[in-house]
């Protein structure tokens, strides 16, 4: 083979440049960055599992259940993050002290530690956090329901309705999230009935905050059963004169099964009134 002799003053030189490459550099701002969105993330939902971390922070990687696992490895290291083991199995992760402090401190929010959250049902959390999830990966913003149950979002209760999140578009029109995964109570179905009555389709429309406003409702089910209950619901307010056509056109419907490790499946997506009520009538 030939011998190849390049100018001296490409060869290396052996030492350590003082200063990082611009890469370099421009790698330590990204991880400095993934880091504060997850620290963020834990703060407005309370809690995630790594999977819906990896769909928030890294929605379009190949790698994207490495680099979370590796990086969720170092903030639990660093005392940053709390991981704690749910009762269906699988961790969920929460902000800790340390890094309610740090966020505080680089975001200038008044962000709390998770050290003393109850994860409460897991199985309507995981639905509510997921579908959350879809609505960001879309462009939009939202409030979690953590944030609703901590006072943090634009309103708690709108006629005797909490909500289990809320998904706003450009325009400040909202969509009030309420989730189901097993069967309400006939009281709490008719008052989601009743916030549809209340709410949607009014003459003027209903303030959440300020620039925000009621639109459309989505029920979220996490099984086909707990979406014919409150389609049942639904239908019975219909029939007793309680809800116009148009209103309940304004509620859309989510199936959004879930594994035993709160691992989505494949989701469907329509509206009450078209896709349910409709052809259940012919």
């Amino acid at each position: 083979m030939q011998q190849v002799n390049f100018p001296e003053s490409v060869l290396p030189t052996g030492h350590v440049a003082d200063e990082p490459d611009e890469l370099s550099l421009d790698k330590r701002i990204v991880q400095e960055r993934n880091r504060t969105q997850i620290l963020t993330w834990l703060w407005r939902f309370g809690w995630l599992t790594s999977r819906m971390i990896a769909s928030l922070v890294w929605p379009d990687s190949d790698y994207s259940a490495v680099m979370t696992r590796r990086t969720l490895r170092q903030l639990v290291d660093e005392k940053l993050v709390i991981s704690r083991a749910m009762t269906r199995g699988g961790t969920a992760y929460l902000l800790a002290s340390k890094g309610a402090r740090l966020l505080s401190e680089q975001e200038g929010v008044d962000a709390k530690s998770g050290n003393t959250l109850s994860i409460g049902n897991l199985v309507h959390r995981a639905c509510s956090n997921w579908y959350l999830i879809r609505a960001v990966q879309r462009g939009f913003e939202i409030v979690t329901e953590h944030e609703i149950a901590s006072e943090r979002g634009p309103c708690r209760v709108l006629h005797g309705k909490t909500a289990d999140g809320i998904v706003i578009a450009d325009d400040g029109a909202c969509v009030w999230v309420e989730c189901e995964n097993s069967k309400k109570g006939r009281t709490e179905r008719h008052k989601t009935c009743g916030l549809v009555q209340n709410c949607i389709g009014q003459t003027s429309p209903v303030e959440l905050g300020p620039g925000l406003w009621l639109a459309r409702v989505a029920v979220v089910a996490t099984n086909e059963q707990a979406m014919r209950w409150m389609a049942a619901s639904f239908q019975q307010a219909h029939r007793d004169g309680l809800l116009r056509d148009s209103q309940i056109g304004d509620v859309d419907v989510c199936l959004l099964p879930l594994s035993d490790s709160l691992i989505p499946g494949e989701s469907v997506e329509g509206n009450m009134w078209w896709d349910i009520l409709i052809p259940s009538s012919t």
